[in-house]
């Protein structure tokens, strides 16, 4: 008698379209590959529906899949079938290691309308082949949809996505809001007048107005929150309420009306523009063309990071960026830290600079655009080294000291020693003050103490251990004279002789 063959059933379709319908695309895969299995003696196809609808090919983050391979592991799954390759990944690298991954579970892999053995060499250039046409196919269907909407933004036509405060959309066209634009009209009159982002925007909160609100082709319900300074910078941004459509850095004439005069919206952008340095987070590259990598000689260029919704600038020796030698440990610092330092000199010598023409204005009132031509025009060069940075100027090259410390696979500034670190402060200070309200019988244990300050119990410890750091260390922390590079983690474990804690926190200095 042969052994029965559990046959899981795995469709996928890229969109939701028709998934409402009775008979849909993931039935009929199903349908066709139940007639395959029921070829096939001994062989049965499991109940248990994989169906991932609305899900891309181009990655293996699904539900459906996901589950598959759990149940694979668990040895719950004799052979996997599809109606076609493409239906299990459009990226050959993934197809590939899904394919290997069921071998290595000696699941068998069948794509009903291509068969082939994928446990040959041929079955496997077959596959290969297979899954690079799967994958140019999705490729070009990408780039002709951007191409298509490159094309009908330069038209001015509406490609949706948010939709705009101030507007509907009807026929695929934007029509004016009149509630909602008297709205816009008045963040934009407000800012002029405000000239702060978050200002406006608990402003505009206080008053009661929230973002636009509207209703998506699922059904799912968008927007209607507060404001936040993002919101509000979208907004402030955005050409389409001068008429506009915007593709990437182009503008077009849109077929909408205008909310906003052009006018008035461009010295909006002029009011961000020169907006003063602490407020400018974004800023394209401050030393851009200016900054090197003394190991190479190579220059530096800007580069994002993203982590938990907040972005990271740093800036990059090029010949590490395009993974050519560069013997440097500093080849990714921090943009802001070394920005600030070259800003600092920037303001040092234009105090000093005797200008021919009538008296400049002072420093604090030049705004950010001002200050970037300053730079521009009085720092000839900034070149990154192990310990610091090189500042060149017309008559004399500065070394300012900033210890670049190793973090991962990015470099952190470290503030120069004779700074108060304020976490080491605020940590000693609570160690000590805690130890004495426990001393004193105001809390009777460490966990009544947690209550009333809603701080972990765990955390509390970890502090109160601080005090049995020594005397001189405690000194140096208070007065900013600690090592440079010591950190409150650094003091998660602490040796109890006094000796020992010297050896090993100071040592980091070195």
């Amino acid at each position: 008698m042969l052994k029965e063959v559990r046959c899981a059933i795995y469709t996928r379709k890229s969109n939701e379209d028709g998934l409402e319908q009775k008979f849909n695309s993931l039935d009929a895969q199903r349908v066709a590959c139940e007639k395959y299995i029921k070829s096939k003696e001994g062989w049965v196809a499991l109940a248990k529906r994989y169906d991932d609808g609305g899900f891309s090919g181009k990655n293996l983050e699904r539900p459906a899949i996901k589950e598959l391979f759990e149940d694979v592991k668990a040895g719950e799954v004799d052979c996997v079938v599809v109606y076609t390759l493409d239906r299990l990944s459009r990226e050959t690298k993934d197809s590939i290691e899904v394919t290997s991954f069921f071998r290595r579970h000696r699941v068998n892999f069948i794509a009903v309308t291509q068969i082939f053995d994928n446990n040959t060499p041929m079955g496997k250039f077959v596959q290969t082949v297979l899954s690079g046409a799967a994958q140019l196919e999705r490729e070009m269907i990408v780039e002709r949809v951007k191409n298509k909407i490159a094309t009908s933004k330069e038209q001015g036509l509406w490609m949706g996505g948010t939709l705009p405060l101030g507007y509907d959309v009807k026929d695929k066209e934007l029509i004016i809001n009149e509630k909602e634009a008297k709205t816009v009209k008045h963040i934009f009159e407000r800012y002029m007048e405000l000239r702060s982002m978050a200002e406006l925007a608990r402003e505009l909160n206080r008053e009661g107005h929230r973002t636009k609100r509207f209703e998506a082709k699922s059904g799912k319900v968008y927007g209607g929150e507060i404001f936040k300074k993002a919101t509000v910078r979208r907004i402030i941004t955005n050409p389409i309420y001068m008429g506009k459509t915007r593709h990437y850095e182009k503008q077009y004439e849109g077929k909408h009306e205008a909310i906003i005069e052009e006018e008035k919206w461009k010295k909006a952008q002029e009011l961000i523009k020169n907006q003063p340095y602490r407020r400018a987070k974004y800023e394209e590259a401050l030393l851009k063309g200016i900054i090197k990598c003394k190991s190479c000689n190579a220059n530096m260029t800007l580069t994002y990071a993203k982590k938990e919704n907040k972005r990271y600038r740093y800036y990059v020796c090029n010949n590490h960026l395009v993974g050519k030698s560069c013997e440097s440990k500093s080849r990714n610092i921090v943009a802001g830290e070394v920005e600030k330092e070259v800003m600092k000199k920037a303001k040092q010598l234009y105090e000093n600079w005797e200008e021919k023409e009538a008296k400049k204005e002072k420093w604090e009132n030049l705004s950010f655009g001002q200050q970037k031509e300053v730079v521009k025009k009085l720092i000839k060069g900034v070149m990154v080294k192990e310990d610091g940075i090189e500042v060149s100027s017309e008559d004399k090259v500065e070394f300012i000291l900033m210890n670049l410390k190793k973090k991962g696979n990015k470099c952190t500034v470290v503030e120069p020693e004779g700074k108060t670190n304020n976490a080491l402060l605020k940590a000693v200070v609570r160690a000590y003050l805690w130890k004495r309200q426990l001393e004193e019988g105001k809390y009777e244990s460490v966990k009544e103490l947690s209550v009333k300050i809603s701080i972990g119990t765990r955390r509390i410890q970890q502090i109160l251990r601080l005090n049995y750091l020594a005397p001189k260390i405690k000194e140096d922390i208070v007065n900013g004279r600690q090592p440079s590079n010591l950190r409150l983690v650094d003091l998660r474990e602490i040796p109890m002789l006094w000796s020992e804690q010297m050896e090993k926190f100071y040592k980091l200095a070195s």
